[in-house]
């Protein structure tokens, strides 16, 4: 970016404390989203204060965005506790003695066939569920979507919670899997979309953490009920669902609405109202400068003639974006990341039930330290260098557990297992610093602000349909009855990783430190991924007008 002017600096000093509401902007907007130079020079204003802003200034002026998008974020807490917890059922005693059936030498064990099909549920459900998403999102609002999806999930909880066999079950996964991939879609659009450039990565990172801590809720629950006979043992668990809509719902009336889907309607007077609901009293002036960029972006993307249609989403440079959103979670999927079935791969290595729920509680409580810190390595990284240290790491750890089973005494020499589990969990860490919350912070970044949802549905079903393959694959290798391979699996986590490593080498940008202005810019000009962090923009290419920024 080039420097700033001194009477840029000192305006933007008095932004938030200006008491001339100027309505110049919403006519001009109103008007086919038309600005002239003097609103292209609020446009840059606010460009420039995003930059200027400090991590501290920006919470301390848009605290109640960030408290906003945390509320809407929880929803993924529910979502993954859901997601994960019938995968650990198949470690708790009672789940497999009253749904299971008799395994010479193993005891009670689901049937590998049962594992797949109530596994696939909630998987196939967000294939489907996040291809539907964006149409509420777009035609009713993120706010309102939102509310729909927690009544329908109360509904579906009670069938799970009274489900009288396996099938009744496996269907309850199925349907509430849909509902989880629009929470998947939802609640990053959300928070990309109220929240300003520096307090972003941060923010949508929240959105992994919720997810790590659905995982070290439900592995803490059902740790508690394993010794438990009866079948309340898995329906109390099921049952705790509850929680989470009922608590999102009471909060939820007083959320404001995304200021670019109200842009995008031509409610621009209700955009403004939002920002000023998002961000402290004395920003309220200021917001008509942000307001004048964000009408200039959606303007910037209708020159660009970005559609807002799902095949737009595979025309031009949105291709390549839909690319770099989609692959960053394929290559989480195929990360060998083992929290999904980390209980039983531990069961399955030596380790008995207890033990095995003790680590899958170590794993994710590691797995939540390292989400909530991942700020730092965002922070002081960027997200593509943070995202290649991680991936790094996380290959030599699968080589190192995968090795280690050849050793001779492997299967008499318990220390092998709790070594194996032991590096599982640092990788768990280093994973959850980089890769697993810069998934969603990459991906909700790289869209058009007009093909968000859009993408991001498509984003979600692609990556349904990796983690399909995955929760497909998984119980046949690890479960006694099938390959058998416990840990030896790694050899084809690892593996894979390796090409993973490649795309993301020379595919994956730098998003970072950029306004979605810019992001555009940069992908309509074709600019190669290992440059972008480095590219310079001049504003006067996104704002014709602008003879020279440096007269605001």
């Amino acid at each position: 970016m080039e420097p700033k002017s001194e009477v840029a600096m000192v305006e933007h000093a008095n932004t938030c404390s200006d008491d001339n509401h100027n309505h110049d902007t919403l006519a001009a907007a109103e008007d086919g989203g038309k600005l002239d130079a003097t609103d292209e020079q609020k446009a840059v204003q606010a460009i420039l204060s995003e930059h200027d802003l400090t991590i501290w200034e920006a919470l301390r002026r848009y605290n109640k965005a960030a408290l906003w998008s945390m509320l809407v974020s929880m929803s993924i807490i529910m979502r993954a506790y859901d997601i994960e917890i019938t995968g650990n059922f198949y470690a708790l005693p009672a789940f497999r003695d009253h749904l299971g059936e008799h395994v010479d030498g193993h005891g009670m064990e689901i049937p590998v066939q049962w594992q797949v099909a109530m596994s696939m549920g909630p998987i196939v459900g967000q294939v489907a569920g996040a291809w539907l998403a964006a149409v509420p999102m777009d035609s009713l609002g993120r706010k309102k979507t939102l509310a729909i999806y927690l009544v329908m999930t109360s509904a579906l909880v009670f069938m799970q919670v009274f489900a009288p066999n396996r099938t009744v079950l496996a269907v309850s996964m199925y349907l509430a899997g849909i509902i989880w991939g629009g929470y998947h879609v939802l609640a990053p659009v959300y928070a990309s979309e109220v929240l300003p450039l520096r307090l972003r990565g941060i923010f949508i990172a929240y959105v992994s953490l919720c997810y790590v801590m659905g995982q070290f809720i439900q592995t803490g629950i059902t740790r508690a009920f394993v010794s438990w006979s009866s079948v309340w043992a898995y329906k109390i668990p099921y049952a705790l669902q509850w929680v989470w809509p009922i608590f999102i719902l009471a909060f939820l009336y007083w959320c404001p609405e995304s200021p670019w889907w109200l842009i995008r309607q031509n409610r621009l007077e209700d955009a403004k109202k939002a920002l000023d609901r998002l961000s402290s009293t004395q920003c309220h002036a200021h917001n008509h400068d942000v307001l004048a960029m964000m009408v200039k972006t959606d303007a910037y993307e209708r020159e660009l003639e970005v559609g807002a249609t799902f095949r737009d989403c595979f025309k031009g440079p949105n291709l390549r974006r839909l690319e770099i959103a989609s692959a960053v979670f394929i290559v989480q999927n195929f990360s060998g990341n083992p929290v999904g079935f980390a209980v039983y791969l531990f069961e399955q290595t030596g380790l008995s039930s207890e033990n095995a729920f003790n680590m899958g509680i170590g794993l994710n409580g590691v797995g939540f330290v390292g989400v909530f810190c991942s700020m730092f390595p965002i922070i002081w990284f960027g997200r593509r260098r943070a995202w290649m240290y991680g991936l790094t790491y996380n290959i030599a750890c699968l080589w190192v557990v995968a090795f280690m089973c050849l050793a001779p005494d492997y299967k008499t020499n318990q220390a092998y297992s709790w070594a194996q589990a032991s590096i599982l969990i640092t990788m768990q860490l280093v994973y959850s610093l980089t890769i697993g919350p810069l998934a969603y912070v990459i991906s909700s970044e790289v869209p058009s602000t007009r093909l968000r949802a859009k993408t991001l549905s498509l984003t979600a079903t692609f990556n349904g349909i990796s983690y399909l393959v995955i929760t497909v694959a998984g119980p046949y290798l690890l479960n006694p009855g099938s390959a058998n391979a416990g840990a030896m699996i790694e050899f084809l986590w690892g593996g894979l990783s390796l090409f993973s490593f490649a795309w993301s080498f020379f595919r994956l940008p730098e998003t970072g430190d950029r306004t979605f202005e810019e992001i555009d810019y940069l992908f309509e000009n074709r600019v190669p991924a290992r440059k972008f962090r480095g590219y310079i923009i001049d504003e006067t290419h996104i704002f014709p007008n602008m003879k020279n920024k440096e007269s605001i």
